[in-house]
């Protein structure tokens, strides 16, 4: 029975959250920046010089991904914030909720925002590309938002509220992981000179690479473009794409929610 009253406890938190989003006018933006983007990359293909149509599509991939990873990030730091501030997570915590299954509740509600945006997102690149391509590009954004949203979460816990501090942490850690896979590469270039300092240097980023999730391997704008089983044809994964990006979303939301959850709970609330 408690059981049961909890997981009712956390579908109603989830679903406070993904009303407070809409509330706030999330849709209408997504909705906004999906028209702008077309007119872009109308614009975009019509002065490319081949292959207009691909042309069109990257562009979109890529303006839709970042909109939705910031938007949902701002949403998060946003709204824990202003719960804090206003003192609603006091009165939360004053009823008989835990503060376990109040985040796990907030979480799930994000997830379902990343996931909406994710929707929404891709039901405008159905114009562009095959339906199949587009679902599994839709489910790897959404599984990208959700680690955006569990970073958020924790940025927020770790920097005490600050706006400016959490959403600059957030954003950093996001571009260190899209951008992992090609420092690395630039590092292990015969380019570089191979000193003492430029081997401590690559351990170092070796290091970091490995601990970081590869976001570059998430949503990527290829499969638009040349379909989702490009890279298991062309030899470049041997691995499905999408079984390592449910693992990876998996393993690093657990962590970073596990992470989370210790800073919470050590809050003088």
């Amino acid at each position: 029975m408690q059981f049961k009253n909890d997981i009712m406890i956390i579908l109603v938190i989830a679903l406070y959250t993904l009303r407070e989003a809409l509330r706030n006018r999330i849709l209408w933006i997504a909705l906004v920046f999906s028209v702008m983007g077309i007119g872009l990359a109308s614009f975009i293909g019509d002065v490319a010089l081949v292959e207009h149509e691909i042309v069109e599509v990257i562009f979109l991939a890529a303006a839709y991904r970042l909109c939705a990873v910031l938007v949902l990030m701002v949403l998060v730091i946003s709204t824990l914030v202003r719960e804090f501030n206003d003192k609603c997570l006091e009165l939360y915590l004053s009823l008989t909720i835990s503060r376990l299954i109040y985040f796990v509740g907030k979480m799930f509600g994000f997830f379902l925002v990343g996931a909406l945006l994710a929707a929404i997102f891709g039901s405008v690149l159905l114009l562009y590309a095959s339906t199949i391509d587009v679902v599994w590009w839709s489910v790897s954004l959404a599984c990208e938002l959700a680690i955006v949203a569990a970073v958020g979460v924790f940025c927020v816990m770790s920097f005490n509220q600050q706006i400016p501090s959490s959403f600059a942490a957030s954003l950093i850690f996001y571009f260190m992981c899209r951008a992992a896979d090609a420092i690395k590469l630039i590092s292990t270039s015969d380019l570089i000179v191979h000193t003492t300092g430029a081997s401590v240097m690559r351990n170092v980023i070796d290091t970091i690479v490995y601990v970081l999730p590869s976001l570059g391997r998430f949503t990527k704008t290829d499969w638009l473009a040349y379909g989702y089983s490009s890279e298991i044809t062309a030899g470049i994964s041997t691995l499905s794409p999408m079984l390592f990006i449910v693992l990876q979303t998996c393993i690093y939301v657990a962590l970073i929610s596990a992470a989370t959850m210790i800073d919470f709970s050590r809050k003088n609330i």
